[in-house]
């Protein structure tokens, strides 16, 4: 019925944001709360999780204590958090005074404290709204023993219009004899008012037991896995460090960034642990421990809402155990094994392919997570989740299995609608698609007729859309806008809604799929110089072609459609896939620890030597996207270990800069191998390939007029070739003995001395 369902609570909102408050987002009664608020709040208790939910801050809200939000803030949070509680922020606009219980009400009413005309009947006792003093710094001030708490700066209110938890409702009480037209009307706060509070809250204070004190010290200390507890290293009063020097200032001014970034307890002692190894002399662990332990209690006794998540030592990442399956080319047996869910999605992969192909399996897992958590996730360090991948194998070999394993496991998930068509034939094709799912993955199934297609004169649209492509990679962080055209002719309306268009955080993953003759044919040194080579994950299968066989119907485990759901709906709901392209979606930022950031400065150092030594190839450019590469397979990778995961480990970071630099490597000596420098050297070593590739027989003038590469020669190209062959040691013609005629045929160089000799 009609009557049952919970109120839609966007007046809620908009009523006292007319008024000149600030406002925003909290959790609802009528929903179950998230796990991560559940299991990391309250340690799994469900119960006591359901009585706060309504009363917690549902999007990051510190900048709003100084700022106002905007309409398209509240347009975004009204239609995302359709059954929303409400708060109001105070500090800035308004003091508030929560009486929570009867007597604390009538000691408010009783004229000992300024009388206020603005009240809010709320679960237990009455909110009294003040304005603002402005020769009075009025901070937040919560004692869980006192009756009375002031809300005032770091602080914000339930407003009313929402439901407490027990079911009953956050009211207005006005006191129609006093005329108020806006907040500054309200009376002030006065430092009398202050210090009667205080000493209403003094006599129940006083009158704790000492067993409530005891209880009291233990509800306040901070635990977790730190290596110390909070509780022995008691702060100043004022919250500065227990000794002086910079070495403290500096401890103390980290722990409040790494605060500031959402990082939980333990990096945080992690990170601090590094840095004071650096230092000459260190601090000693007491000392560090009691500057760490200042801030953070500093920090919460001024932000009381906020909470500072404490990480226990996280478990060894689950990995799926493959089943028993040839190498394909030498990749590294732990590469294998995806941490988290996406090892299932390799073991799935594996288990319904009639080829099994496992390289290609691992680069489906990514591009599966690529794609799911595209958009709505990213690093402290600005990494999005959005990558390339390109499988290159032999027909028939079972490459075209990675695009079914996609599309079945989005499909079972509910996502289906993420996956769009197979390739771009403009540039505005490409911007067409993104305007209309932000966040979707193309699945292009022989790319490298799609690079050749590119590169003909006569379809400059899709050389268009390539030169997109790379744009759009590098994207993920900030706004895509699309080619300016005319708007003569077109209405003023129709012309402003054009340039109004803009893509905001573009998340495109491609998977694309090729045979190796088609790739390297169509792939030209203006691919690879312009860096469009190098945003792919390039994975070339050596396996040769298997016998097919029939692995049955198995269904898509349940594990992974709910890591799916997990994943997409952790922020918003599932209103995530339709955030309009020209909205900022809300994002969750995972934090890199020390550690990992240690191993991905050494890639950069390696890198950066490595590049150095292929610029006299001219292909430097190949690596320069290696270290973000792996930083967004690393970001993927934590969310696959734990979807709520508010850290990107070492583990995980070590997992993808190998897997990054192995196929990235790999790719650097195919392209020294088969593309030069210019359109004559590509198709010398394309033919080069193909020589040695026919083995001690070599190839004869009429195999080589069959065989695609030579194929591809005019006449005049031939008679080049040749003798570059020859002036180069690349190749020679020799005179092969046979069982009959004598045979004519051009040998590789490092097949001569087994092939005969010269003519």
């Amino acid at each position: 019925m009609e009557a049952d369902k919970p109120p839609i609570t966007e007046e809620t909102a908009w009523e006292p944001y007319d008024r000149g408050f600030t406002v925003i987002p909290l959790g609802s009664p009528f929903e179950t709360p998230p796990p991560y608020f559940v299991n990391k709040r309250f340690d799994g208790n469900k119960e006591k999780a359901q009585q706060e939910w309504p009363k917690q801050a549902r999007v990051p809200w510190a900048k709003y204590q100084k700022v106002t939000p905007s309409l398209e803030d509240m347009d975004y949070w009204t239609a995302s958090y359709p059954r929303a509680n409400w708060a109001i922020v105070t500090g800035a606009h308004v003091i508030v005074v929560d009486a929570d219980s009867e007597e604390a009400v009538q000691f408010m009413e009783s004229g000992t404290v300024g009388r206020t005309p603005w009240k809010v009947k709320t679960g237990k006792g009455k909110h009294f709204y003040y304005a603002v003093n402005p020769n009075v710094e009025i901070r937040n001030s919560v004692n869980p023993h006192s009756k009375i708490d002031i809300r005032g700066l770091g602080g914000y209110v339930v407003a009313p219009g929402s439901t407490h938890a027990n079911g009953s409702r956050y009211e207005w009480e006005y006191d129609a004899s006093w005329v108020i037209n806006s907040i500054d009307d309200l009376p002030c706060l006065s430092e009398d008012d202050l210090q009667a509070i205080q000493q209403f809250n003094g006599r129940h204070v006083i009158n704790q037991t000492k067993a409530d004190a005891t209880k009291t010290k233990a509800t306040t200390e901070v635990k977790g896995n730190l290596g110390f507890s909070t509780a022995d290293y008691q702060p100043k009063a004022s919250g500065e460090a227990v000794s002086e020097g910079s070495r403290n200032q500096s401890a103390v001014s980290l722990t409040g960034q790494y605060i500031a970034s959402g990082m939980d307890l333990r990096t945080i002692k992690q990170m601090l642990d590094t840095w004071n190894a650096g230092n000459s002399p260190p601090l000693n662990s007491s000392e560090l421990n009691t500057c760490i332990a200042s801030t953070v209690m500093t920090h919460l006794r001024k932000h009381p809402h906020d909470v500072i998540p404490v990480q226990l030592a996280p478990p060894e990442p689950a990995k799926a155990s493959n089943l028993s399956l040839h190498d394909s080319g030498g990749m590294p047996g732990h590469l294998y094994d995806i941490p988290g869910v996406l090892g299932e999605v390799v073991q799935f992969a594996n288990q319904t392919a009639r080829r099994k192909q496992p390289a290609l399996a691992v680069q489906s897992a990514l591009a599966l997570g690529s794609v799911v958590c595209g958009r709505y996730y990213k690093t402290d360090k600005g990494n999005f989740s959005s990558l390339y991948f390109l499988n290159i194998a032999k027909s028939a070999s079972g490459k075209e299995h990675c695009k079914d394993v996609v599309e079945q496991i989005l499909e079972a998930s509910g996502y289906g609608r993420l996956i769009s068509g197979s390739g771009y034939t403009s540039s505005g094709a490409l911007f067409s698609e993104l305007l209309h799912e932000p966040n979707h993955i193309s699945i292009i199934d022989e790319f490298g007729k799609y690079l050749e297609g590119s590169q003909h004169k006569m379809n400059p649209h899709k050389a268009e859309a390539i030169t997109r492509l790379v744009e759009a990679w590098s994207k993920c962080g900030s706004s895509l806008y699309p080619p300016v055209y005319s708007t003569m002719g077109m209405s003023k309306q129709a012309a402003e809604e054009m340039r109004k268009r803009c893509i905001k955080h573009p998340a495109l993953t491609l998977l694309a799929l090729t045979t190796p003759g088609t790739f390297y044919g169509a792939l030209s040194p203006e691919l690879v110089k312009d860096g469009f080579l190098g945003r792919f994950i390039v994975m070339e299968s050596q396996l040769k072609r298997q016998v097919s066989s029939d692995p049955g119907l198995i269904e898509v485990p349940e594990n992974i459609t709910k890591w799916v759901a997990t994943i997409r709906e952790n922020l918003a709901g599932n209103l995530t896939s339709h955030m309009p392209p020209e909205n900022k979606p809300a994002q969750n930022i995972l934090v890199f620890e020390e550690s990992a950031l240690q191993r991905l400065k050494a890639l950069d150092q390696e890198i950066i030597q490595k590049m150095d030594e292929l610029e006299q190839y001219g292909i430097e450019v190949l690596l320069g996207r290696t270290r973000e590469k792996a930083m967004r397979i690393a970001l993927i990778l934590a969310l696959s270990v734990d979807p709520f995961a508010e850290t990107i480990t070492r583990q995980v970071t070590d997992w993808a800069v190998d897997y990054v630099t192995y196929f990235d490597y790999a790719l650097v000596q195919s392209v020294i191998k088969k593309v030069g420098g210019s359109s004559f050297e590509t198709l010398l070593k394309s033919c080069e390939e193909a020589l040695r590739l026919a083995g001690k027989k070599g190839l004869t003038k009429r195999e080589m007029a069959r065989h695609p590469n030579f194929s591809k020669l005019d006449p005049r190209q031939e008679e080049a070739f040749f003798k570059t062959f020859l002036n180069r040691g690349l190749a020679q013609l020799l005179s092969l003995k046979t069982s009959g005629r004598p045979r004519q045929a051009w040998v590789h160089y490092t097949l001569v001395e087994n092939a005969g000799g010269p003519e």
